[in-house]
């Protein structure tokens, strides 16, 4: 029964409160939601209940909630803000202490939660009503309501349940700002933020941290710290043990949880209360049945996209993921698989369940399948919180396998620096260089050392040995030695153990044994015996211009030194992952080991990472074996919110291994329901085919559409050409010579706005509809206008010509036109007009360009703050200066042309050279054709793409309603509105930036 009503009845319910219905029927849409939805008896809801001392009423009460209607939240929310308070007060008086209680204020479409906090009214969580995900609103009420046990952890379900809009993260947040104003200038706590701080400067090469930023992190961590013990059904009694690891390591489990960066609330005095409540958050989940990464979920609705971007974060859909891991491990039994940015872990979920699948079919007993994982499936992340997710991920991999783990299990997912920026050269050896900040000067670590993870792990526990006796540096260094070090690594950790003694004395310390066992792990990785066979993965993407100076010299020193630097005027367009793709191929792969990276489309055939396909790297052979392009698929990186229009592939490749580029690439088309499909899903959507490999693109840096081009004609004084029906006599106008009056309009400029317009009858032939900037809107020509147009076989008739061949009303609205012209326009020399009118209005040829007709022309804006095309097929139609036309050989390639220039690709990237309004960039002239823009070749798969999805959009544009008295600005949104629901415009904008370089 339940499940009808989920089905049939809750989006009915969604819909209604969606339109913010008045008070009564709202009451009785929530009396529903809490009856059917979360099970309250009719007994226990109160409806109009009094407050004690009777001033005033709480509308809907049950249990623990209070909830407040309102008609419309946006002008009520300070009246809610301030009744609140006592609404809550009086929910608390006579129960039990220690729940805590909650306000909810709605008006159907707008839900926001409150809670009193040391009696201060604070904000918990907002949700605003999605009609098309009705179940959403459940998920978002659910732990403020009921929360449920043994709940399916789906991403859907984490995310809604944990996320930034959650009551979770509400609560949680204000105490962790609280906390952090309490013990956030603590001398270990600052160390710990800073260090975080240096491992995203370290990497990323910007400011990418901050206070907020660090909290959300923190939060982040303390929950998956609590899901990994929900994993195992362990207890979390000490707070401490949990954030430590120490609850994992007494199961034997170990690397799964480590003390880090993020368990400084313990410092402060309600800390530990905090992480008790997070941690009873997650109890609801029944953890060992997921079937995705669903812990990325939860951190892409927690870290804004803004902030993922600048560090390259793109996660990729678990079902490319598993494909991905399907193709490029076919032996998962013996390969050693590695993601150098494992991010969440998506890659190794995917290959963990790969590997396990592959265990059962061939009969291997559970705990061999358990210690091949820990032995094949590796993964690092500079990122401290995605490595404590991966971490985690790793974990629910297992599923109920984790039962039956050898009695130490190490998890191998390390928080390091993949490209190893910090390892140094130090004569035939090098060193590894850890910061400390501010301003210490770097931890060095031998890099040899470091490679042997038995010695390593010795010389650590010496360190911190001689930290709890504060022995001397020389008796640690001696130590060192005698446990098989060389002389001079063992004396260069003397010199560090005495800098670690001197930040143990000032309080510093509690961190570097994380630090130095994470950051040096990549050192052990990279060495020859404990490469990797497939390395996987999805690296960063982070294009050269939006590094910072220190980072943007370190990549191109990179780069060059693997062949892979194009200076010019391509050297903006360098990118993060190149890198990742030679260095990680040249430290952590072995000989004819696989790559298998998700990329950019431009890694395809964008000229500036020739290097990578055409086997001419330097230091390091890849030959590229294959590739799969998915510029039709939609959505995969979050385009659904318009967050990103990356097209993607993905690029495979062996290394020490000869090879001419692939002929042909596999190719993905379809459309998801959703970013985060199922496989059943994905498989349901899309299809496959071989196609020819993207053609290079050129490396000339403008488009042949540049020639052809024109802007409009300059109809200017508009009121002298731009005209509107006249009243006329009983008897009305002649009909081949229509009685009409010059326009006025708000466009109008001075000295013009003081001049009264021409009227009176002009001969219909020259009455032209005319096109402006403003009748233009994507895929659909809007309003025309009719005009005075005085051209005649191709040439511009003045007040003189037109009366000598017979155009009366022409001659005499020109006499009118160019004696207010001789009067009002800028004067030269002699108080002479500087140009007639008839030069005025054919500057440049722009009126007499268009004598010829042309059955199909292509228009788009000049101006505006979103570029706006179409095409018109009437070849009657004049267009005026404030738009750009040139004609075109079929509708193919109009539709073609049309797509390119409608979308926010192109506009990207000439904003930087737009000239900038009061506001905004303006203008877009011919700036659009400095774009590599080719010319249409039907030929062209991607080009035969374009139009077609062109075409559709101009049907789904020419079906919005669009009302009359509208502002154009407005229809434009209502068209871009409608093409962006209907998912075309986001197909063109994959396929326009898989067209151009990046």
């Amino acid at each position: 029964m339940a499940e009808i009503w989920r089905r049939d009845r809750l989006p009915e319910i969604v819909r209604a409160m969606a339109s913010r219905p008045r008070h009564e029927a709202l009451r009785g849409l929530v009396t529903e939601l809490l009856r059917e939805g979360f099970g309250a008896r009719f007994s226990e809801l109160e409806h109009e209940r009094y407050l004690v001392d009777n001033s005033g009423r709480i509308d809907v009460a049950w249990g623990a909630t209070v909830i407040e209607l309102k008609t419309d939240l946006r002008r009520e929310e300070r009246d809610v803000v301030a009744r609140m308070p006592a609404y809550l007060a009086d929910a608390a008086r006579g129960r039990a202490p220690g729940r805590t209680h909650v306000g909810l204020a709605t008006d159907g479409a707008s839900l926001v939660a409150y809670t009193l906090d040391r009696g201060t009214l604070r904000q918990i969580g907002r949700y605003e009503v999605q009609v098309e995900h009705p179940e959403r609103l459940l998920g978002w009420l659910e732990p403020l309501l009921s929360p449920q046990p043994e709940m399916m952890p789906t991403p859907i379900a984490v995310a809604l349940a944990f996320g930034r809009y959650s009551l979770a993260f509400g609560r949680a947040h204000a105490e962790l700002q609280r906390l952090w104003d309490e013990v956030g200038s603590h001398p270990e706590v600052r160390l710990k933020r800073n260090l975080w701080d240096g491992l995203l400067r370290q990497v990323y090469g910007d400011d990418v941290g901050s206070d907020a930023l660090f909290l959300q992190h923190t939060y982040l961590t303390i929950l998956v710290k609590a899901i990994a013990a929900r994993v195992l059904d362990l207890e979390i009694e000490d707070p401490a043990d949990m954030l430590s690891g120490r609850l994992l390591t007494n199961e034997g489990i170990v690397g799964a949880v480590e003390a880090d960066f993020f368990d400084w609330p313990l410092l402060a005095a309600d800390g530990a209360a905090l992480v008790h409540a997070l941690a009873a958050e997650t109890v609801r989940f029944r953890l060992r049945d997921v079937e995705v990464d669903v812990l990325k979920s939860l951190y892409e609705s927690l870290i804004d996209p803004d902030e993922r971007h600048d560090l390259g974060e793109y996660y990729t859909p678990d079902w490319l993921a598993a494909r991905v891991v399907a193709a490029a491990v076919p032996r998962p039994l013996e390969q050693r698989v590695l993601d150098p940015s494992c991010g969440s872990g998506t890659f190794l979920f995917h290959a963990l369940r790969h590997l396990i699948a592959a265990g059962r079919t061939a009969g291997v007993p559970s705990a061999e399948i358990v210690a091949a994982c820990a032995d094949r499936v590796f993964g690092i992340d500079v990122h401290p919180v995605a490595v404590a997710l991966a971490r985690v991920t790793w974990l629910l991999a297992l599923g109920d396998l984790v039962q039956d783990r050898p009695p130490v299990l190490n998890v191998p997912v390390y928080m390091g620096d993949s490209m190893q920026w910090n390892l140094r050269p130090l004569g035939a050896s090098a060193e590894v260089l850890v910061d400390v900040p501010p301003n210490d000067p770097p931890l060095r670590i031998p890099a040899g050392l470091a490679s042997d993870l038995g010695l390593f792990e010795h010389a650590l526990d010496e360190l911190n040995r001689g930290l709890d006796t504060l022995a001397e540096p020389e008796a640690v260094r001696d130590a060192i030695a005698r446990a098989g070090a060389a002389p001079e690594d063992a004396a260069m950790l003397g010199r560090t153990f005495a800098q670690l003694k001197r930040l143990f004395l000032e309080g510093r310390d509690h961190i570097w044994t994380f630090v130095l066992r994470n950051l040096l792990r990549p050192v052990w990785l990279s060495h020859p015996r404990h490469r990797a066979d497939v390395l996987i993965g999805n690296p960063p993407w982070i294009v050269y211009r939006h590094l910072s100076p220190d980072m943007k010299d370190r990549l191109r020193e990179a780069l060059q030194s693997y062949g892979l630097w194009v200076g010019g005027p391509l050297a903006t367009h360098q990118d993060m992952f190149a890198l990742f793709w030679a260095r990680g191929a040249e430290r952590y792969l072995r000989p004819g080991g696989t790559l298998a990276l998700v990329l950019p489309y431009a890694a395809l055939n964008a000229p500036v990472f020739a290097g990578m396909r055409d086997g001419s790297m330097q230091r390091v052979k890849v030959a590229i074996t294959g590739g799969w392009g998915l510029e039709r698929v939609w959505p995969i990186f979050g385009a659904q919110s318009g967050s990103s229009t990356t097209s993607t592939c993905v690029l495979f490749g062996a290394r020490d291994r000869d090879g001419a580029l692939p002929g042909e690439v596999e190719r993905w088309v379809g459309v998801l329901k959703r970013r985060d499909a199922t496989e059943a899903e994905a498989t349901e959507a899309l299809t496959h085919i071989r196609a020819p490999w993207p053609r290079p693109r050129t490396l000339v840096a403008a488009s042949p559409y540049r020639k052809r081009f024109r802007q409009g004609a300059t109809l200017t004084p508009r009121r002298f050409f731009l005209v509107e029906m006249a009243a006329t006599s009983r008897l009305g106008s002649r009909r081949e010579a229509p009685r009409v009056r010059g326009r006025v309009g708000n466009l109008d400029k001075a000295p013009w706005t003081g001049v009264e317009p021409p009227e009176g009858p002009v001969e219909r032939r020259f009455l032209r509809q005319i096109a402006l900037g403003e009748s233009v809107a994507p895929y659909r020509v809007l309003d025309l206008v009719t005009g005075v147009v005085p051209m005649e076989d191709g040439a511009i008739l003045t007040a003189a010509g037109a009366d000598a061949r017979g155009h009366r009303g022409l001659a005499a609205w020109l006499r009118d036109a160019e004696a207010k012209w001789n009067e009002h326009s800028n004067k030269g020399a002699g108080g002479v007009p500087r140009a007639t009118l008839t030069q005025s209005l054919n500057h440049l040829q722009k009126l007499t360009a268009q004598s010829q007709r042309s059955p199909i022309r292509v228009l788009y804006t000049k101006a505006g703050t979103r570029l706006s095309a179409c095409w018109l097929l009437d070849d009657d139609v004049i267009v005026d200066h404030m738009a750009y036309w040139a004609a075109a050989h079929s509708i193919d390639e109009a539709a073609y042309v049309t797509a390119v220039l409608n979308t926010g690709v192109v506009l990207d990237r000439v904003r930087d050279l737009q000239p900038v309004g009061q506001r905004d960039p303006r203008h877009f002239d011919n700036l659009i054709w400095t774009l590599p823009i080719p010319e249409f070749d039907p030929a062209e798969a991607l080009h035969a793409d374009l139009a077609a999805a062109a075409l559709h959009a101009a049907t789904v544009a020419a079906r919005v309603d669009l009302p009359e008295d509208a502002h154009f600005t407005m229809r434009r949104r209502a068209i871009r509105d409608a093409l962006s629901e209907d998912g075309v415009a986001q197909m063109i904008e994959r396929l326009v930036d898989a067209l151009l370089p990046p």
